[in-house]
């Protein structure tokens, strides 16, 4: 199999825009209080469930249940998605470090360590993606 890259590639759109924890707030005033929660098992493993997200003072506090909450214990890395409301639209992508608040009800918190609002290549669902 061939991989082939254009060293060219000119898109007329923005892909990518920094998300900043300044921003945040404002961010999930446009996204809503919901999300993805991304976190590694032992194995090393993708966990993907859906919490509820809340903004405390410069943190993130989610609920996303026992299983994830354990998964800290192996990887503090936390990546949170919340998608486009939107075709086209950019979903936003939230990375951070999680740290367990309570195993039994589920509560983690995440320190934001990075953050970007993104789209794909493809602008309508005819086109195929380009990444």
């Amino acid at each position: 199999m061939q991989l082939l890259f254009s060293k060219n590639m000119n898109y007329n759109f923005t892909m990518s825009i920094k998300v900043t924890i300044e921003d945040i707030d404002k961010r999930l005033d446009e996204y809503g209080n919901s999300a993805f929660v991304v976190t590694m098992t032992e194995e090393g493993k993708a966990k993907i469930v859906h919490s509820l997200i809340f903004l405390e003072d410069d943190f993130l506090i989610c609920t996303p249940g026992k299983g994830t909450i354990k998964n800290l214990t192996a990887s503090s890395s936390v990546s949170l998605i919340f998608p486009p409301y939107s075709d086209g639209g950019f979903s936003m992508i939230i990375d951070g470090v999680g740290q367990i608040l309570d195993l039994e009800k589920g509560f983690m918190k995440v320190t934001i360590t990075g953050g970007v609002l993104h789209r794909s290549a493809a602008q309508s669902l005819d086109e195929k993606p380009q990444c």
